[in-house]
């Protein structure tokens, strides 16, 4: 009883209000049709940047811990691919990509970001942020290069998503704190201010993309998707860090951040790319209801 107890704690104090957040806007984008992509635009190209460049440039994290977390976020992308792109054995193509593409990108953004600041405070924040930007940069190459590899050929693609805004606030961030070069206070000020809206309009557009997700009989396949993201993901990270000798806060964030749903932004790049979209979308909406339940376990044993 009082493991349950605490789980169900662990949900209402973590995981349900970035739900009713994302639930909020999910009605009233049924009620007056928001515009997400507008939204989404916003998000792309200012808040989410900004986040990412005021982070890591006022973040204190080792050479080590920087090191491990990159190794840490890349072997488990490449883990979750490879076990999507098996899961889709006797698919079509596109079918194949999608799954590839949904079991191997998370949504460290909408959902990651706000749960392990809810969940294990400022001090993680930091670090959860370093994770959101390498799956940022692995969305943007590995991710378009999966979701074009069912129908067209990816070198133009790849291309394209280098233009993607947040690598780029990454890199300065990174550099301008390593090599401790100071921001004018109106530009940083500037920064803060777009930074701060960048958490709350993501569970926005989270709530409005989920709202025009289809789901039929013929999606049902995505449960391979699902589990590979929710059960394998978490658990390659818990492996990984026993191996590596990560333990405290860094353990602690690694594990979450690996436990996330699909990434909302697949959809974007399925239906860009064809690769079966309604498929992804279904694999975005089951294992972001699913990650209820899943993210408060992975979260009661963590604390």
């Amino acid at each position: 009883m009082a493991v349950l107890a605490n789980l169900v704690q662990v949900f209402a104090s973590t995981v349900l209000p970035v739900f009713l957040v994302a639930a909020a806007s999910y009605l009233l984008s049924r009620k007056t049709h928001l515009d997400g992509r507008t939204l989404g635009r916003v998000i792309f190209f200012l808040a989410s940047p900004s986040l990412v460049f005021r982070s890591l440039y006022t973040l204190e994290i080792s050479t080590a811990v920087l090191q491990q977390e990159l190794t840490i976020a890349l072997a488990i992308f490449a883990i979750t691919a490879l076990a999507g792109w098996l899961a889709a054995t006797g698919q079509r193509p596109q079918r194949r990509a999608a799954l590839t593409l949904t079991s191997s990108i998370s949504n460290n953004g909408n959902m990651g970001l706000p749960i392990t600041l809810f969940a294990l405070g400022e001090g993680a924040l930091g670090l959860a942020t370093v994770y959101y930007a390498i799956s940022a940069l692995l969305t943007n190459t590995f991710g378009v290069f999966f979701a074009s590899s069912g129908s067209a050929p990816p070198t133009k693609a790849l291309q394209q998503s280098l233009r993607a805004p947040v690598l780029y606030a990454a890199v300065i961030g990174l550099l301008l704190n390593r090599f401790a070069v100071p921001v004018p206070d109106s530009l940083f000020r500037a920064v803060d201010l777009m930074a701060d809206a960048a958490i709350p309009c993501m569970l926005v557009l989270l709530g409005i993309q989920l709202s025009v997700t289809p789901i039929n009989r013929d999606q049902f396949v995505v449960w391979r998707s699902i589990a590979i993201r929710l059960v394998l993901a978490p658990l390659t990270a818990l492996l990984l860090c026993l191996l590596l000798g990560i333990g405290g806060l860094e353990r602690q964030v690694f594990i979450l951040q690996a436990s996330m749903p699909t990434a909302v932004v697949t959809t974007v790049l399925a239906t860009e790319f064809g690769a079966a979209p309604r498929l992804v979308a279904a694999a975005v909406l089951g294992s972001t209801l699913a990650s209820m339940a899943t993210i408060s376990l992975v979260l009661t044993l963590l604390l």
